[in-house]
């Protein structure tokens, strides 16, 4: 099947910076979210250096992730009186290439959707249809999706990446 997509499952940080890279190297991809809007949602994460580096590798600068986080400097564990017991540098501080960020991760979700629409388009993400399954035939791999309202559909590929979380139903078959 010719110019048949990687499908991935999931449009969380993992799934939209899969996308992003793919698009990047000029694999065609579409992403499959259960959920029929993305939100902000979720607490403050670390990205480490390691992980800043691949974000700068899509293209996405330092002003745009000091738009949505702090540059962590310092890790430190502070006693009851307010006193340092120990501390140790951190990201451009502690002598990497790449600094760290302290950020939330909804707004990191956003940033890396909104580079997603940019640069490949809401046609390639499908909200609101959930993998309930998948099937291999010959170099095709068929997805099967289910909406909230129960209507049923399949979406065919190259590939099923499964970045759906916590209750994967990609994983959970495999």
């Amino acid at each position: 099947m010719e110019n048949s997509p990687v499908i991935i499952a999931g449009a969380g940080i993992g799934g939209l910076a899969l996308a992003l890279t793919l698009h990047q190297i000029g694999v065609s991809c579409r992403v499959v979210e259960s959920v029929a809007e993305l939100k902000p949602l979720g607490v403050g994460i670390n990205l480490q250096p390691n992980a800043v580096r691949e974000l700068m590798a899509l293209g996405i600068s330092t002003a745009e992730l000091d738009a949505i986080g702090l540059q962590t400097k310092e890790w430190a564990l502070v006693g009851l009186n307010g006193k340092d017991i120990y501390s140790e540098p951190r990201g451009l501080q502690a002598g990497y290439s790449w600094p760290q960020y302290s950020l939330h991760r909804g707004e990191l979700q956003m940033l890396l959707l909104r580079l997603f629409l940019e640069r490949i388009g809401p046609g390639s993400l499908l909200l609101g249809h959930k993998v309930t399954g998948f099937a291999q035939r010959d170099e095709t791999v068929v997805v099967n999706l289910e909406t909230k309202e129960g209507h049923r559909s399949e979406l065919m590929g190259t590939l099923l990446i499964g970045a759906d979380g916590l209750h994967s139903q990609v994983r959970a078959q495999m």
